[in-house]
């Protein structure tokens, strides 16, 4: 028996083990009663194929809702409305408008109030804008 012989009659033995039909499943039956090299080889599959279906595979079971919950929850308490931003584009509107008028020239300290009034809102809703997130982490 040739090993291309072997390799085809193995390969037809194992899809005829899973359910399937092949054109030469005779001939593998007759092949496997005579090749003992075969029926080794077929064997271990067999035995590795047993091993494979008798693994489990660890399940875990950690319950991450009530943590997310309790965050989107803590997110929703410290929620900014829109009336600080609605004041802030007042006022830069109203700054650019003053800026506008012919024949004014506010200097370099008027031109600091853009830079102010930023920073007014970000003191006024407790936030820092360049601040990393480093705080999501799931608690155990």
């Amino acid at each position: 028996m040739s090993a291309l012989n072997c390799e085809d009659m193995l390969m037809a033995k194992m899809a005829a083990a899973d359910g399937e039909v092949t054109e030469f499943s005779k001939e593998a039956n007759l092949h496997f009663e005579q090749c003992e090299k075969c029926q080794n080889e077929f064997e271990q599959m067999q035995n590795l194929d047993q091993l494979f279906i008798r693994q489990e595979r660890l399940e875990h079971n950690a319950d991450l809702w009530p943590l997310i919950e309790n965050r989107i929850d803590d997110a929703q308490g410290k929620r900014i409305g829109w009336l600080p931003f609605a004041i802030v584009a007042v006022l830069l509107v109203g700054y650019k408008l003053f800026e506008m008028l012919p024949e004014r020239d506010p200097g370099l300290t008027f031109k600091l109030v853009p830079l102010a009034i930023v920073v007014i809102l970000f003191v006024l809703i407790r936030e820092n804008p360049f601040r990393v997130n480093s705080e999501f982490m799931f608690e155990r």
